[in-house]
């Protein structure tokens, strides 16, 4: 019954937002997320240790092309930081913001940053490189994000406050699914360079993308957390070694504490090589 919950939840959020909104799309779009993710789940659940993570992969995939190709051209949307920061600063609420507000705001509250992990578009391919991961990412390196971040919000500001930019007249309905693909063109290709160069898949994630930092504040405060089971640790480190976040859940699980690192997807990998079931 598990399984069926983020079905569940993805019908709930459609029919909330659809009868609040009125746009058709969201009994489209929750839904599929929702199911994409229940298949996701029930795949893993079969394959169990055999192959971590494939069930997962294969729920990214099924998203992708809802998120990255039927919403931008069925309604002109950009989904991408700098458009909505654009909308917010105009004071139009779009359907991007309130993708970002339940996906990347609110939703962490109840799901951390389930989102990375199991409906990223730019994850969706990266996921799926034929990379062995290397050693982990410097910590230094992962404070680059910010100058990502930083430029994601300065290039509405300026061109709102600076050059006059209308964004309902140069913008809205016109110019907006351009700048998504664009925006999205660039992001994949510093991202697959830069996890064959670093050796890691998420490398991206963890060095560029200002997303991550969007989240965090509200990803600390998540309800689902990865957990003990109750069952004692070994402290064998297969869960830390296979986190494709380098979290050291091992250092969590072994003093019976939730993960509460705000790197964490919620992938499950940690939970499936556990060898004694000591992840909840």
């Amino acid at each position: 019954m598990k399984i069926l919950i983020p079905f569940s939840i993805g019908i709930i959020i459609a029919y909330l937002l659809y009868s609040t909104v009125g746009w058709w799309g969201f009994l489209i779009i929750f839904p599929w997320i929702g199911f994409s993710i229940s298949f996701g789940m029930h795949i893993q659940s079969r394959l169990s240790k055999d192959k971590p993570g494939f069930g997962r992969r294969i729920t990214l995939l099924m998203i992708m092309p809802l998120l990255l190709l039927f919403v931008p051209i069925v309604n002109h949307e950009n989904f991408q930081l700098e458009g909505v920061f654009l909308f917010i600063l105009s004071g139009f609420i779009g359907k991007g913001v309130i993708h970002y507000a339940v996906a990347k705001l609110f939703g962490p509250l109840i799901w951390g940053r389930g989102f990375c992990g199991w409906a990223c578009w730019t994850a969706a391919v990266l996921e799926w490189l034929p990379i062995e991961k290397g050693e982990k990412i410097p910590s230094n390196l992962k404070h680059l994000r910010w100058i990502a971040l930083i430029i994601s919000l300065a290039l509405p500001i300026i061109l709102v406050f600076f050059l006059n930019y209308n964004v309902f007249e140069n913008y809205l309905y016109k110019m907006e699914m351009t700048w998504m693909f664009i925006g999205n063109g660039i992001y994949y290709a510093i991202a697959i360079p830069l996890a064959f160069i670093l050796k890691d898949r998420r490398a991206f994630c963890k060095v560029v993308c200002p997303v991550s930092l969007v989240m965090k504040p509200t990803s600390a405060l998540s309800l689902i957390k990865v957990k003990p089971s109750g069952k004692e640790c070994i402290k064998c480190g297969k869960c830390s070694d296979i986190c494709p976040m380098d979290i050291d859940v091992m250092f969590y699980i072994s003093q019976g504490k939730k993960v509460r690192n705000t790197e964490c997807i919620l992938c499950g990998e940690c939970r499936t090589v556990c060898p004694i079931g000591a992840i909840k």
